[in-house]
């Protein structure tokens, strides 16, 4: 990106600090004492659950020679009058979006930014609506050029199951949209829970301080101890010895505390190092009268046994008159935060600065950067561009367009700020006189990558240009660069493929640094089938496919088939002429018995299809090590509901649905009639309520907890439905509550789905008409949101003319315009059945990392409930992790957290005299 000049301010230095009365004020406050056992924020448990599915990448304006000059060119295609800036095919999330340009282009009238997932528009408009709060997203999820320093920025999530694209109507002269793809992609935070996450005052749940002993020489503080996991630190410490403070984790060398707790200063400066904020994950107060400043972090810090996490002094002396306080969350074992700390200066040559280097599988998910020492009245070196590289790969897949960009700030900044994710706390100008001509700058800058965290499953290689080309100097870089490493996915093999058959020899440099040494590599071009027969070992339950090919045309799209199975799509929008040798990646989990022995499966990459001939130098299939399938068992059934004693019994339970209100009260509805079964009568949903907390006290009780309420009945059905089944509740965005449920049709292949809402859970009220129709009885819905994106999953065969039981889904932006049905899961043909009746009542959940889809096979047996599982919501393999003994189970958990609370599954139907709870261990 190219600078514009900033002015000048008053003689001597000019120091710009990120201060907000407001934020003093709050973490000035008394806070809270937490709980014994602190719980970590999901967002951030996220972090601590390992995706190897995810390949994380952006699309920028970079300059694809490797020089400077960055800036829109062809894009990924024209569409009429909008230029597409991002089109991505497969399972996949839009994690961020940034763009900036001259004041005057931004300004131009009539620029439309249009989003479009699943084939739907999820938002077309101004991009100065889109960014500044005027659209459906408020900050801090969306930034204007002034709160995000020279740049739109948007935290917005957006998934996709299959398509997603994004289109410009104008001239986007900078931009990058970073995003991942492969399966899980999908999953992750909604945007009102990044909202509340980006938003809210964590400081306030840290515990009140305690003085201790402060660290000194070989002495050092131990703040903490494993097992355990530290999910917020607070210290209040003398502010002249911010310099001198260290922080160690395990046996880690300890990193400045100053970095650490994201000020990213070296408390050297004029200040001490210090200013007052809070991001997302650190947060400082400046010193007060009495000489203090405070610290502190939500970051989770897990310490396996015998680890500790400790403070110590750089050099001389003893800290005194520390306060500290440390909150605890059960430990994570097999994950560690590394934190690398770098005291470089720039190398003078076209290359890029290490700044985190690792061959362990991890998650990156912090950058705290503080730069000095430039040239006189001189800032390009801001104009250096990150490379992030993982896998062993040479290709980085993702590339920027410049230091303040990769900050989420443009054309240097305006000026420091401070938002939940990014920003440029401390910007310091040494002799400003003469409108800066002979200044000298400091910058404290961070980068949380919270919501896109850089996923590698075998090493990451992050590194950053100084200047243009990497060869500005002199420049002085101080990083800290943090991430959860993996012990659980280690590579155990790798089997390398030459593509065969007619090839052509080209020469090409990756799309790299600018001195990127030119490769000779023959490469095969066309549309059709490579087949691979994969010589995986034994325990191998994960595959790397690495593919080497030429971008020089675009777009390649291919499947990818492992033994017949649907395993993912390898999709790249972007053509580069320039320096067209590229590398691509897909993870494909192994099932277990899929490797070893006698056992060659073969992958199949079809691009039969592709719009652009696809292009193929080489192949590495990297093996992966993993933990085991889980071993399922369950507790015994305990009644919650009676509905055989009811009166004019008795009656029974079907297909249902529970959910909490804000109350605390909880609500169970579903199919209701009069023993014996008869489906095509079923024309009642009953509601039932619940006092809280939860399933933990419905399982001990020594009666039902549910009981009949007032009301009686949640839905009957209208004049026009045979029969309805099978409702399905959930909290909308607004938090109203929503139903969808199946309506009886005369033609088996037009079942319909309909849907009711309602404000207390208690009176419904029939919204709009039919939502779709689908074939084989389609019945039993279940809706779940990834981001942005309503997921409704229900019965179905896989089509008419292979009538093999499944389960099919459906994505829609908003309840009302729905994406054509597609298979999330497909049985063998010995489970053909004009009503898929080997899949009825499906339920999804995601849990560490990991999506589960039950459901229950009647033919098989009544109460034959089986599992599956995989990374992606949206394929499923035919085979069953599990079965367990239930019909139309229902999933609820503890504190509603899926993710490490206890999961609880209910069991009813015919002849079953009500709903019961089951505990399921294992998992």
């Amino acid at each position: 990106m190219s600078a514009r000049s900033l002015d000048g301010a008053a003689a001597g230095a000019h120091l710009d600090l990120s201060i907000s009365r407001a934020v003093h004020e709050l973490l000035d406050a008394p806070v809270a004492t937490a709980p014994n056992v602190a719980s970590i924020d999901p967002v951030l448990e996220d972090l601590l659950s390992f995706h190897p599915g995810w390949m994380t990448r952006s699309v920028t304006t970079h300059d694809p020679a490797g020089g400077n000059d960055d800036g829109y060119r062809a894009g990924v295609a024209l569409e009429g009058e909008h230029r597409v800036l991002f089109h991505a095919r497969g399972e996949g999330r839009i994690t961020r979006i940034w763009m900036t340009a001259p004041r005057a282009e931004l300004d131009k009238p009539d620029q439309e930014l249009w989003i479009e997932i699943d084939g739907h528009t999820v938002f077309r408009g101004s991009p100065h609506d889109f960014f500044e709060g005027r659209g459906p997203w408020r900050s801090p999820l969306a930034l204007g050029i002034d709160a995000s320093s020279g740049a739109f920025t948007s935290y917005v999530p957006f998934a996709w199951s299959s398509e997603a694209k994004v289109r410009f109507r104008g001239v986007p002269i900078y931009y990058q949209v970073t995003y991942r793809e492969g399966p899980g992609a999908a999953s992750g935070p909604t945007p009102e829970e990044l909202a509340r996450f980006m938003a809210e005052d964590w400081t306030a749940a840290l515990p009140a301080r305690s003085r201790r002993q402060g660290p000194g020489p070989g002495a050092p503080l131990v703040l903490a101890t494993g097992p355990a996991t530290v999910s917020g630190l607070d210290l209040l410490i003398p502010a002249g010895r911010l310099k001198d403070l260290m922080v160690r984790i395990g046996g880690q060398p300890p990193v400045p505390a100053s970095f650490f707790f994201g000020l990213a200063s070296t408390g050297t400066e004029a200040d001490g190092g210090w200013t007052t904020f809070r991001s997302a994950l650190h947060a400082a107060r400046a010193p007060d009268a009495s000489g203090a400043g405070r610290l502190a972090t939500r970051l989770p810090i897990p310490l396996a046994e015998g680890e500790a996490l400790s403070l110590e002094v750089a050099e001389g002396g003893e800290i005194a008159g520390i306060e500290a306080a440390v909150t605890l969350a059960p430990a994570r074992p097999g994950v560690r935060l590394l934190a690398h700390y770098r005291d470089q200066t720039a190398p003078g040559r076209e290359t890029t600065m290490p700044f985190f280097e690792s061959d362990e599988p991890l998650q990156f998910v912090a950058l705290l950067e503080h730069l000095s020492g430039g040239r006189l009245g001189d800032r390009l070196y801001l104009e250096g561009d990150e490379m992030i590289r993982t896998d062993g790969m040479s290709y980085p897949l993702q590339i920027g367009t410049g230091t303040e960009d990769y900050y989420n700030g443009g054309f240097y900044f305006i000026g420091a700020h401070s938002n939940p994710f990014s920003g440029q706390l401390r910007f310091i100008v040494h002799d400003p006189e003469d409108d800066w001509r002979n200044a000298r700058f400091e910058h404290s800058l961070y980068r949380l990558h919270v919501a896109d965290p850089i996923v590698s499953r075998s090493g990451m290689r992050f590194g950053m240009e100084a200047g243009p080309t990497g060869a500005y100097t002199p420049l002085r870089v101080r990083s800290l660069g943090l991430a959860y490493a993996s012990s659980d996915h280690r590579v155990i093999g790798e089997q390398k493929v030459r593509a065969r058959g007619p090839r052509r020899l080209a020469r090409s440099a990756v799309d790299a640094e600018r001195t990127a040494p030119r490769r000779r590599f023959r490469l095969r071009e066309g549309r059709g089938i490579t087949r691979i027969e994969v010589q995986c070992p034994p325990d191998a339950r994960g595959l790397l496919l690495l593919r080497a090919y030429s971008a020089e045309k675009a777009p390649q799209t291919a499947r990818v088939r492992l033994d017949g199975r649907e395993v993912g799509v390898i999709h790249e929008m972007l053509a580069n002429p320039v320096r067209p040798l590229a590398e691509d990646a897909l993870w494909i989990d192994l099932l277990p018995g899929e490797c070893g022995g006698d056992r060659r499966p073969v992958l199949e990459i079809d691009a039969t299809n592709s719009p652009a001939p696809w292009s193929e130098s080489s192949y590495t299939l990297r093996f992966f090590s993993g933990p085991p399938a889980p071993q399922l068992t369950q507790g015994p059934a305990v009644k919650i509901f009676d509905a055989h004693d009811l009166p004019g019994g008795p009656f029974y339970v079907n297909d249902h649905s529970i959910l909490q209100l804000p109350d605390g009260r909880w609500i169970l509805t579903g199919i209701f009639h009069h023993e014996p079964y008869r489906s095509e009568l079923e024309r009642e949903f009953v509601l039932a309520t619940a006092p809280g907390p939860g399933p933990e006290r419905w399982i001990e009780a020594a009666s039902p907890s549910f009981s009949m309420a007032a009301e009686g009945f949640a839905a009957r059905a209208l004049a026009d439905e045979r029969w309805i089944w099978a409702p399905h509740v959930v909290r909308d965005r607004d938090g109203s509550l929503v139903m969808v449920f199946h309506v009886g049709t005369h033609d088996p292949d037009r079942s319909g789905f309909r849907m009711a809402r309602s404000r207390d859970g208690i009176h419904w009220t029939r919204e709009g008409g039919t939502l779709f129709e689908d074939i084989c009885v389609a019945r039993d819905p279940m809706l779940v949101r990834l981001a942005d994106l309503w997921v409704i999953y229900y019965t179905r065969c896989a089509s008419r003319e292979s009538p093999r039981s499944g389960v099919a889904y459906r994505t829609s932006p908003d309840l009302v315009r729905w994406s054509p049905p597609a298979m999330a899961l497909t049985l063998g043909p010995e489970t053909a059945m004009p009503n898929s009746g080997h899949t009825e009542s499906p339920f999804v959940f995601e849990r560490k990392g990991w999506f589960y889809l039950t459901f229950t096979s009647y033919p098989v047996d009544h109460d034959a409930t089986f599992v599956h599982r995989s990374r992606s919501p949206f394929a499923f393999p035919p085979r069953p992790i599990a079965r367990l003994r239930a019909h139309a189970a229902e999933w609820v958990a503890e504190g509603g957290d899926f993710d490490k609370g206890r999961l609880f599954f209910t069991h009813a139907g015919p002849g079953k005299g009500g709903v019961f709870l089951q505990e399921l261990f294992g998992l």
